[in-house]
C-alpha cells in the first residue's frame, strides 16, 4: 500500500448527491468536506468553474495488485496447490461422494466444489445442477495518457466524479482514465469499446484542464453483481458440497483477506469469527440461501 487519498468532486447539480454520500456514517468517519479551492490544490487540473464542493479521504491508499496477486499464488503453491490454466469446464457429476469435473486441461476429483468463476458462476452453477444467483456482468473501461508536462501529477489524489461518471488518478508516470461505464455483458474476455473512450475523455475535459489526444494503453474488464449488489458467500442451501464465492463486484483484490478468511470458516462449518460480527457482518445478507424460491 501507499498513500493516494481519494477526491470526490461535484458540481453544482450534484451537491445534493455529494451531501448525501458525505452523511453515510462509514463515510463521514474518513472523510472531511473541501471547497471548490480546496479541491483544486489537491487536483490542479479541476476545471475552477466545474466544481463546486468535494469530499475527500486522506488515508486512501493505492495497492500493488500485481504484488498481492503474486503473494497469493505463491502461498497456495507453498500449500500443495496447484494453478491450471485454460481449463474451461466442460462437466460436472457427483459419485461416491465426491465431485467429478471434466476440462479442457483433464479431470479432476474433489469433495467440495468452490465456485468463483466470477461472470461464469451461474454457468457452473447450471453444470453442477444448482440454480442461478442471477449474475450480471458489467464491463469497466480503464486508458492510460501521458500526465501533463512540468506537473506533479503523481502527487494527485485518485479523483472521482460523485455520480461515478468518470475517476482519474495517476499511475506509475502517468493518468489511469475511466469513464466508470457499467454495460452489461455476457460472460467474455471484455475488449474495450471506442465509445466508452470517447465519453470518459468528453467528461474528463468537460471537468478538468487536460486535453486529452493520445491513449497510450487501454483495456476493459467484468465487474459482476447480483440485483441486491452484495457478495455470495457460501454453501449452496440444495447442491451437496458446492459452495459459492461470487459478485465481489470489482472489488475481490480488496475484499479478498476477509472473503478468503470468512469462506475458509464457512467451508469448515464453523462459527463466522466474533471480529467479524463486531463490525457488523450479517451473514445473512451475503448468503446463497437469498435467492432460494
Amino acid at each position: 500500500m501507499s498513500p493516494r487519498g481519494t477526491l470526490y468532486v461535484a458540481n453544482a447539480q450534484q451537491l445534493g448527491a455529494l451531501n448525501e454520500f458525505a452523511s453515510l456514517p462509514d463515510v463521514a468517519a474518513g472523510t472531511r468536506q473541501l471547497e471548490a479551492s480546496a479541491a483544486h490544490a489537491l487536483s490542479p487540473c479541476l476545471r475552477g468553474d466545474y466544481v463546486a464542493a468535494a469530499l475527500y479521504e486522506p488515508d486512501a491508499c493505492d495497492l500493488d495488485v500485481h504484488a498481492l496477486h503474486q503473494g497469493y499464488l505463491r502461498r497456495l503453491r507453498d500449500r500443495g496447490g496447484k494453478v491450471v490454466n485454460n481449463a474451461g469446464v466442460t462437466a460436472l457429476r457427483r459419485r461416491d461422494g465426491a465431485w467429478i469435473i471434466t476440462t479442457d486441461a483433464g479431470t479432476f476429483s474433489a469433495r467440495t466444489i468452490i465456485n468463483a468463476a466470477g461472470a461464469w458462476v451461474d454457468e457452473i452453477a447450471v453444470l453442477a445442477g444448482a440454480a442461478p444467483i442471477g449474475i450480471q456482468p458489467l464491463r469497466r473501461t480503464a486508458f492510460m495518457v501521458d500526465a501533463p508536462t512540468n506537473s506533479d501529477a503523481d502527487r494527485w489524489p485518485m479523483t472521482i466524479d460523485i455520480d461515478e461518471q468518470f475517476y482519474f488518478k495517476p499511475d506509475a508516470g502517468r493518468l489511469l482514465l475511466s469513464p466508470a461505464d457499467e454495460t452489461p455483458s455476457t460472460p467474455c474476455d471484455a475488449w474495450p469499446e471506442d465509445m466508452d473512450i470517447a465519453i470518459a475523455v468528453d467528461r474528463i475535459e468537460q471537468a478538468t484542464t487536460l486535453s486529452i489526444t493520445h491513449v497510450q494503453q487501454k483495456w476493459a474488464g467484468l465487474r459482476s453483481f447480483v440485483e441486491d449488489r452484495s457478495p455470495v458467500v457460501g454453501y449452496d442451501p440444495k447442491v451437496e458440497d458446492f459452495f459459492w464465492i461470487a459478485a465481489l463486484g470489482g472489488y475481490g483484490i480488496q475484499t479478498a483477506p476477509a472473503v478468503g478468511r470468512l469462506a475458509a470458516l464457512l467451508l469448515r462449518h464453523q462459527p463466522v469469527a466474533d471480529d467479524m460480527l463486531e463490525l457488523g457482518l450479517d451473514i445473512s445478507s451475503i448468503a446463497p440461501q437469498r435467492f432460494a424460491s
